[in-house]
């Protein structure tokens, strides 16, 4: 029988959420993605070594009128996808309010902190400067947590995201 463990998606509306939830499960991205209103549901099955589980992912939206319900989805997560946009550094700053709120209600999930929308970061026309890899990984650091680089639109890092969430649940739940 194989475990199954709710896994979240968190942060800042906008950030690609979805956009990397639709990359890993379906294999294709859309541009122009709308909000989630509330929270979206996927699930994948994951493997590593002999281990085996069924991810239950919850993809929480992210808008300033859900914050009040969200304590409802944190609870019983065992894993979380921290997101923030790495061309909005001020997503990041945020996405400490996330991972606090969802300590609250469940202290000992496991984090991967994504810095999402590697692909843009090279526009010249960015209202500010983008966040470097060294400051997502600081970041995670506060957190213990492990950081990636993605992007949903190129798939580059999508993997590896949940090969992080896959490799801190088997170590934590071990069958």
């Amino acid at each position: 029988m194989r475990s199954v463990f709710k896994v979240l998606f968190i942060g800042e509306g906008g950030v690609g959420k979805t956009s990397l939830l639709k990359r890993h499960t379906a294999g294709w991205f859309e541009a122009g993605t709308k909000l989630t209103v509330g929270v979206d549901f996927a699930v994948k099955h994951v493997s590593q070594d002999s281990w085996e589980a069924t991810l239950q992912i919850w993809d929480v939206g992210g808008q300033m009128r859900f914050r009040d319900i969200t304590h409802a989805y944190f609870r019983g997560a065992r894993a979380a996808i921290a997101v923030f946009d790495v061309t909005r550094p001020y997503t990041m700053e945020r996405l400490s309010n996330w991972i606090e709120r969802l300590y609250e209600v469940e202290s000992d999930v496991a984090v991967v902190v994504v810095g999402n929308k590697t692909d843009c970061r090279e526009n010249p026309d960015l209202p500010q400067p983008p966040t470097t890899p060294e400051q997502g990984q600081s970041f995670a650091e506060k957190y213990t947590a492990p950081y990636v680089e993605a992007s949903a639109k190129d798939g580059n890092g999508v993997n590896e995201i949940f090969n992080e969430v896959t490799r801190l649940l088997a170590e934590r739940y071990p069958s």
